[in-house]
């Protein structure tokens, strides 16, 4: 009787021995939702890096690592990227892999079945590749037997998503003058997206500007390159001195530029950053020039008002009423007062 008892645990250590492999990848990269890695296309070509660690045993065949535009699970194709390949007999279990958005585009040329190989360039739509690890896994009547199928035995699904179109031209809605600020309206931004807006001193009228014989004490003497050699993406033509950015999230409201001298024009113009980090062109620029307060809005604010794009509206019911009321008793206020 001892013969067939050791003989079975003989074979349950066996069993116990043969676990399927299963990777767990890692990325130091910020992602977004799903574990999705944005690039744009100013980034084609910088490797994204990645750790894995492998737990448990590959039964037969191999282990592999790649990046496909497919689902995660089978053997890599001749069109998916591959990375590590481990045999039954590897005993690595971690390491690194190394790819960019432009390794992965030039192998999709390597079979008639993933399309032609592209480029950063010649690829203008978004695309997406999963980082994938795939092996045999065990089974059979005991759960000892390598199965012939390959399975997806990587966590979590890292996703590089190429996105090289830049967002549509957005357009300045409308622009409010506040005091010492300007409260700028953009529209045409998308959801994820940072709305930017750039503004410079519209240049004076001199002719002379740096010509005359004390050029560079005027206000404007040396100065006025009409929006040329300015620091910065953008040159605000018929401007003079720095452009000054200010970004927000899209959906926050109005971008609102302060530090602003009353009295003098500014000329505006918005950009959108999307997720990705790519840029849309310029929108048309706007004239538009702070004025000294006479507490109206500041009141209508402190009351419960809200800016709402180029105009403000209180709103309806209790609120509306009592936003409305409070002006109304500013208003009567300063009456009595003047």
């Amino acid at each position: 009787m001892r013969l067939p008892f050791i003989g079975l645990l003989l074979f349950a250590s066996t069993a116990v021995a043969q676990v399927g492999p299963a990777v767990s990848f890692t990325s130091a990269t910020t992602t977004t939702s799903n574990n999705t890695v944005t690039v744009p296309k100013s980034e084609c070509g910088n490797a994204r890096r990645f750790t894995w660690t492998r737990t448990g045993n590959i039964c037969g065949g191999s282990l592999f690592i790649y990046a496909t535009t497919g689902t995660c699970g089978g053997e890599p194709t001749a069109t998916d990227l591959k990375l590590v390949s481990l045999g039954s007999s590897d005993s690595t279990t971690t390491g690194t892999v190394n790819f960019s958005v432009q390794q992965l585009l030039a192998a999709r040329g390597g079979g008639t079945d993933g399309g032609s190989a592209a480029t950063c360039d010649s690829q203008t739509s978004e695309i997406s590749f999963n980082l994938c690890a795939s092996a045999r896994q065990v089974g059979g009547y005991l759960g000892t037997e390598c199965q012939t199928a390959y399975a997806n035995v990587g966590s979590p699904t890292f996703v590089l998503k190429y996105d090289p179109q830049p967002p549509a031209t957005p357009t300045i809605a409308a622009v409010i003058p506040r005091d010492s600020a300007l409260s700028v309206q953009v529209d045409g931004a998308e959801a994820d997206s940072t709305v930017i807006v750039e503004v410079a001193m519209v240049a004076s009228a001199d002719t002379d500007a740096g010509t005359d014989g004390d050029a560079g004490t005027d206000a404007d003497a040396g100065t006025d390159d009409g929006g040329l050699g300015l620091v910065g993406s953008l040159a605000l033509e018929g401007t003079t001195g720095p452009v000054t950015r200010v970004d927000k999230a899209a959906g926050e409201g109005n971008v609102v530029i302060t530090g602003l001298t009353n009295g003098v024009t500014y000329r505006l113009q918005a950009i959108i950053r999307d997720a990705a980090g790519n840029e849309s062109p310029a929108s048309a620029s706007v004239d538009a020039t702070p004025v000294k307060s006479n507490g109206l809005f500041d009141a209508y604010v402190d009351a419960g008002g809200q800016e709402r794009g180029g105009c403000a509206a209180a709103g309806g019911g209790l609120a509306g009423g009592a936003v409305l009321a409070a002006l109304g008793i500013w208003l009567s206020s300063r009456r009595k007062v003047s």
